[in-house]
């Protein structure tokens, strides 16, 4: 059971970031010309086909799992759908759908479960200011691609030194809830967060990105040791 809904986790998670690369298409021409798509090493077809193959999946594994898990599954593939089709464009609400839906796999059994626990609680806080940040960080990188194509995203909207000041408060945020409350996961985070702010001061925004994204590992390692 515990292994069907790990797997309707993957393929939901496969399933948006695919069809977030679909959308994403023309945007990627201008800003990320080397990725599988705008290079042509995949065509858009078969990225269609994989992207529901694995909304697929995921709702196969959700009625294994139980017909609820099914309906959650596929409520947020539906949400993710909405997401890079209609919100992604949109200030703040965009990087909040993609940071709300990153927490699903610990909001589902937690609801389903009524594992309100503040371990928990804390990890989702966790997860969705890091995911906030590191999407930030992201439209700040796609800038120039997104004001081609007509979006406006914060960073589009309100320039760079904002979104970065936007970026600083939530990783804080994160470091003050680690201080309280996990203080030998702080020790892996911190250091991680740091040079994330310092490769952004520097304007290497994947760097910034990866950083982030090293930061969210050494932290579910913590929470699970």
């Amino acid at each position: 059971m515990l292994l069907c809904f790990r797997l309707g986790c993957f393929f939901l998670v496969a399933f948006a970031n695919a069809h977030n690369d679909i959308i994403d298409f023309e945007i990627d021409k201008i800003n990320r010309p080397n990725r599988p798509l705008p290079s042509g090493k995949i065509s858009l077809k078969a990225a269609y086909i994989a992207s529901f193959a694995c909304f697929f999946g995921a709702i196969v594994f959700g009625f294994i799992s139980g017909f609820e898990f099914a309906l959650l599954f596929a409520t947020v593939g539906l949400l993710c759908f909405a997401y890079n089709k209609f919100l992604k464009g949109l200030p703040l609400i965009g990087n909040f759908a993609v940071a709300l839906l990153t927490t699903t796999p610990i909001i589902i059994p937690m609801l389903k479960f009524k594992l309100l626990l503040p371990e928990l609680l804390h990890l989702l806080f966790f997860a969705f200011m890091l995911t906030f940040a590191r999407e930030i960080t992201k439209d700040i990188e796609d800038m120039e691609g997104d004001k081609a194509l007509g979006l406006k995203t914060f960073p589009a909207l309100l320039g760079v030194n904002l979104s970065l000041t936007l970026v600083v408060i939530c990783e804080l945020k994160c470091l003050a809830m680690l201080a309280l409350f996990k203080q030998m996961v702080l020790l892996g985070v911190l250091p991680c967060l740091l040079l994330s702010v310092i490769f952004a001061l520097l304007k290497k925004w994947r760097w910034s990105q990866n950083m982030i994204k090293i930061s969210m590992i050494f932290g579910l390692i913590g929470w699970l040791i």
